[in-house]
């Protein structure tokens, strides 16, 4: 089964290298692959930074999380967490 949820990029900055790092850390504490999908469908795997930074995602944009495995809805609620702290920027 694959769980899903859209959120908004909250920071100034958007999607850059520090949030992308988070993100990036943060998966790999779960038993779960979890996939970013921007507003015009471009996909990045939350292991990848390169492909977290090639979505393109400013402040205000929505981007689609989907989590899949054992730990899919504890991976899914901390990602989301996370967006919704803004990366810990403001």
């Amino acid at each position: 089964m694959t769980v899903s949820a859209s959120v908004e990029v909250k920071n100034k900055l958007g999607m850059h290298a520090r949030p992308a790092m988070m993100l990036f850390e943060l998966v790999q504490g779960f038993d779960a692959h979890v996939l970013l999908r921007n507003e015009e469908g471009v996909e990045a795997d939350a292991d990848s930074v390169i492909g977290m930074l090639m979505l393109d995602s400013a402040q205000g944009k929505r981007v689609e999380v989907q989590a899949e495995g054992p730990q899919e809805e504890a991976a899914l609620a901390a990602v989301v967490a996370l967006f919704t702290s803004g990366f810990n920027e403001e």
